[in-house]
């Protein structure tokens, strides 16, 4: 099991343009 950001980032990975439009919105915890 992936945590919520290790999802994320894996996703991110393999498609990036998915986040491109929000990735603050999309990734919490960017900005701790």
């Amino acid at each position: 099991g992936l945590t919520p950001f290790e999802y994320i980032c894996k996703m991110w990975t393999i498609e990036p343009d998915r986040f491109n439009l929000n990735p603050t919105h999309q990734m919490p915890g960017l900005n701790t």
